[in-house]
């Protein structure tokens, strides 16, 4: 296994031609803590958009996975915040998040694609 020098989320706001979108980086293996600092950050960026839908690109790439108690909380985020999001592109490739993104589309009202390249989740989140 590769060792982790650290884990974490980083979330911004970006642009691509005209599209806006946020952007999710997840690093490392997500702690309970992680989700702690990230959620009040998400808030925040959600309230700042008005009666949009959001379109969400979330690279985990660098993803080892969750501590239980950090998924649960994944999932509680997409239940509370699930209305204001379109699409949600996750880039990244492991049995781990094929299981997850299924469990996730019976709880959750938007679309989640899992793709091989950012290339490809921007081209679909764009189509």
């Amino acid at each position: 296994m590769v060792s982790e020098i650290g884990h974490g989320i980083s979330v911004g706001i970006e642009r691509f031609d005209n599209h806006f979108y946020l952007s999710l980086v997840a690093k490392g293996t997500l702690t309970h803590d992680d989700y702690v600092y990230m959620v009040p950050i998400i808030e925040s960026a959600l309230n700042g958009v008005e009666h949009a839908k959001i379109d969400v690109l979330a690279d985990l790439t660098q993803l080892y996975g969750w501590e239980l108690r950090a998924a649960w909380d994944d999932l509680k985020l997409g239940l509370t915040h699930g209305r204001a999001f379109n699409k949600v592109a996750i880039v990244g490739e492991s049995n781990l998040l094929q299981f997850l993104t299924k469990i996730a589309d019976w709880f959750t009202p938007y679309q989640t694609q899992i793709f091989d390249s950012t290339k490809e989740a921007r081209q679909w989140l764009k189509g």
